[in-house]
């Protein structure tokens, strides 16, 4: 077979590999009515149109972000009642019927839902998730609905009334990620056999890893543009890597319009533009001309982002405070601050994210190839492997992405793994590509490189058969939902909370039997005593301290916060505690 065909060949199997790995699950924790028995007891469920007159609309405010909280609470020292009322309570089952279990994906639409391209509003108010994710997002779901796959209305009470249906809009944006992670599978195809001398089983090797990764796994089952910005990213590196073997300028002006783009997909994606001045440097131009090329190639990348995301420089001269709000919302979440836990925790959620023998391998493997490199060692083979410190051009990106992650990782929960894609992938081609040159030849490496395949596709099975479980009718919030309707029955009547009630914070309870207090993070042992059942999510922040918490016993019994998928929220399982006996009432 010519080589020609078996690239063909490998391309197809990696891509039916894919498709297996990113496509069943697909439809987890979507909205539906199930969780209506639960919300409303044995009462008449209420329609659409009640909820809308309870609850209210959301005010259509030109000067707010699309994902800028319009009610929040004011939060102080004393839990606060969640649904002491009939509009807090429809409040609350809105979001059981219109969010996901995923407590980002809903941004999307609420963004989508700022659109109106029949009165020319394009501005989707929200801007660190890129015009490369909304309005391809927002195109898709337009044919999908002519193809008869989705409903697109603009009466909200439709689709309270429906939710099944606003769940088919998610698996739209959900099949968009999966496509893009396609993509991505034959640009690390492509990257690893450059990096080992045209080597096509190593590179297959990687590609593998990669398709079976835990956080690549995760991030093909969820609508949010940090996947597709990664893929963007491994495409950049790829055409770097061909201006540096051709120096070419399209190769360039190309590898600039492609960092453009990834940045214009999501705003984390900012430091694959460090590969610019590092294609030149590893192509060994002047120092005169690295700067003027950098400073050139930036400009094209800033200005594929701003016609890729035309409302920001728009509204920087006419509306600001629309700015001010979304990016204000987005910064508040994030901060530099103790660096040492953050590195500890961005550690953990790489391990996380690539599994642990990935990750040694990784890390191994990168630290001997780009050492190899300074030194002046050439890639093995001919061809691709011309040019020696081609693996630079990943390393670069992939280790300020790595700091930046680690800076700002202190206290954040697992599912802050997803901004470590770009570093996970890098990870999974250094390990394969230090295999493959360390042992010179394939043959050598094929124990090591089916050891690295096993252990990750390990890891990454438990996310697969997580999404696969919560699209099934059976789901662990569904079993929470009915231990939780035990002890209504039984008697218990307030419930602690960390978190407003939602479908990835709160199983579906009865909003009239069911006082939900939102105790606050500092919360002293008397107000813990105030409710009969705690419950949050794994992950989450704890209830209290271990000492407020003396009266209180796990149900069922546990003897570790363990979350077996940290970065997912498919399949999540609860930390639910009960008053003792001997305390209750």
């Amino acid at each position: 077979m010519s080589r020609l065909w078996q690239t063909i060949l490998i391309v197809v199997v990696l891509a039916a590999a894919g498709a297996i790995a990113f496509l069943p699950g697909i439809g987890w924790g979507l909205p539906s009515r199930a969780a209506d028995g639960f919300l409303f007891g044995g009462r008449r469920p209420w329609t659409g149109q009640e909820i809308l007159a309870l609850a209210g609309n959301r005010p259509d405010d030109p000067n707010l972000g699309a994902d800028v909280d319009i009610n929040p609470l004011a939060k102080g020292n004393k839990p606060i009642l969640l649904n002491g009322t009939d509009a807090q309570r429809a409040a609350i089952a809105r979001r059981y019927r219109l969010s996901t279990s995923q407590p980002d994906e809903m941004i999307t639409l609420m963004a989508l839902a700022k659109m109106r391209p029949s009165q020319g509003r394009f501005d989707p108010q929200l801007y660190q998730y890129g015009g490369l994710w909304i309005y391809p997002v927002a195109g898709l779901i337009k044919a999908a609905s002519a193809a008869g796959f989705v409903t697109l209305t603009t009466d909200l009470a439709w689709y309270l009334d429906h939710p099944e249906a606003f769940g088919r809009l998610y698996v739209v944006a959900r099949l968009y990620c999966v496509a893009w992670a396609l993509v991505g599978v034959w640009a690390v195809l492509a990257i690893t056999r450059k990096l080992t001398g045209g080597c096509l089983a190593s590179a297959a090797v990687a590609a593998l890893c990669v398709i079976v990764m835990p956080v690549v796994v995760n991030m093909a089952h969820e609508a949010k543009p940090h996947l597709p910005g990664a893929v963007l990213m491994l495409l950049a590196v790829l055409a770097a890597m061909r201006y540096v073997e051709t120096g070419r300028s399209s190769w360039w002006l190309g590898t600039a319009a492609l960092c453009g783009a990834a940045f214009g997909m999501v705003l984390s994606s900012w430091p694959i533009f460090v590969v610019l001045p590092a294609m030149l440097v590893v192509r060994r131009v002047s120092w005169q001309e690295v700067f003027s090329r950098t400073v050139f190639g930036g400009m094209v990348g800033l200005a594929v982002y701003l016609l890729t995301n035309p409302y920001v420089p728009i509204n920087l001269a006419a509306n600001r405070a629309v700015l001010r709000s979304n990016f204000g919302n987005s910064l508040a979440m994030y901060e530099i601050a103790r660096l040492g836990e953050g590195c500890v925790n961005a550690a953990w959620l790489v391990v996380e994210g690539t599994s642990p023998i990935l990750a040694v391998f990784g890390a191994g493997g990168a630290a001997w190839l780009l050492i190899r490199g300074l030194r002046g060692a050439r890639a093995d083979g001919s061809g691709a492997g011309r040019v020696r410190g081609l693996g630079w051009l990943l390393a670069a990106p992939a280790a300020l992405i790595l700091l930046q992650f680690a800076a700002l990782a202190a206290g954040k929960p697992g599912e802050y793994g997803r901004f470590a894609v770009l570093p996970d992938i890098a990870l999974a081609i250094a390990a394969v590509t230090a295999v493959r040159r360390r042992l010179a030849t394939a043959a050598h490496g094929i124990i090591p490189a089916a050891l690295l395949l096993l252990t990750t596709a390990s890891s990454g099975s438990e996310y697969l058969l997580g999404f696969i479980r919560d699209a099934s009718a059976s789901t662990s919030r569904a079993q929470a939902a009915c231990q939780l309707l035990t002890y209504s029955r039984s008697g218990a009547r307030a419930l602690g909370v960390v978190a407003e009630p939602a479908p990835y914070d709160l199983p579906p309870v009865d909003l009239f039997e069911w006082q939900i207090l939102l105790l606050p993070a500092d919360a002293t042992a008397e107000m813990i005593d105030r409710c009969d059942v705690l419950v949050r999510p794994w992950g989450t922040r704890p209830f209290a301290t271990a000492a407020a918490m003396d009266n209180y016993r796990p149900d069922p019994p546990v003897l570790l916060e363990l979350d077996s998928k940290p970065i997912s929220w498919a399949d999540k399982r609860f930390d639910i505690q009960v008053r003792k006996r001997s305390q209750q009432p």
